[in-house]
């Protein structure tokens, strides 16, 4: 079973879910997994972790049985009655929980976020200065003058989606975004690029995707291409160590 983790009901969501169910492969939405009714039992070793998952009054399952996850990052909920440094402890607190479980999983799963951007989303787009240049990529220049306008770009494993509106020349620079994305050990990620006649520009990097910047046939291209990573295979994603660096 593919198992959709804090489901908004969001287009994006809603769209793969569907895609999933009209495709055969048995799926499960799950707004939170922390609360009815869906509840996590999860057991830690020297060797492994392993998991039970029980979704609703059904029997549990495994974390074997579980085929995939597609994860999205929960937004912050301050319940009436709670101060707000008990809110922020519980959310951080669930935030982990949910973090260390995709990482012990031994199915794929879009995205096992590293915690430096789980727990710290990204604002700046300097922050990607070094790792953009690594992959001879170019930050959007506030003072470049032949920049029209910039487009939706989806990298999804080693496919990259434009937006239908993209000029063609934009495409060479595939194979230095999928790198990017690679680097980062994420399966899925938006950019924003500029299209400077130079050469194109990143104007935003986007690793909790929402699709809703692209055309019809564009999301519609995304949804299955995030269908076919999510059911294509049983392996896991590569896991880092505590050796391991972005930068």
């Amino acid at each position: 079973m593919v198992l959709l983790i804090n489901y908004t009901g969001d287009p994006l969501s809603v769209d793969l879910l569907k895609g999933l169910t009209e495709r055969g492969h048995p799926a499960r939405a799950i707004p939170d997994l922390y609360r009815d009714p869906a509840r996590i039992s999860w057991r830690l070793d020297t060797d492994r972790s392993s998991t039970s998952c029980r979704l609703g009054a059904g029997t549990a399952n495994s974390d074997v049985e579980i085929s995939a996850v597609f994860v999205r990052k929960s937004p912050f909920v301050r319940k009436e009655g709670w101060a707000l440094d008990e809110a922020t402890y519980v959310h951080a607190e669930k935030e982990a929980a949910v973090l260390g479980w995709i990482w012990g999983l031994p199915c794929p799963v879009i995205n096992r976020y590293p915690p430096e951007v789980w727990f710290e989303p990204v604002e700046s787009l300097q922050f990607w200065h070094g790792r953009i240049e690594r992959f001879d990529l170019e930050l959007e220049s506030t003072q470049e003058e032949q920049v029209e306008r910039s487009y939706p770009v989806a990298v999804i494993g080693s496919r990259v989606v434009w937006d239908q509106a993209a000029p063609g020349r934009l495409i060479r620079i595939n194979d230095s975004l999928v790198g990017f994305a690679e680097s980062l050990g994420l399966t899925y990620i938006e950019f924003q690029i500029a299209d400077s006649m130079s050469k194109p520009q990143v104007a935003a990097v986007e690793l909790f995707p929402k699709n809703d910047g692209f055309c019809l046939s564009s999301r519609r291209e995304i949804i299955n291409e995030l269908i076919d990573c999510l059911t294509r295979s049983r392996s896991s994603g590569p896991v880092r160590n505590a050796s391991d660096s972005w930068f």
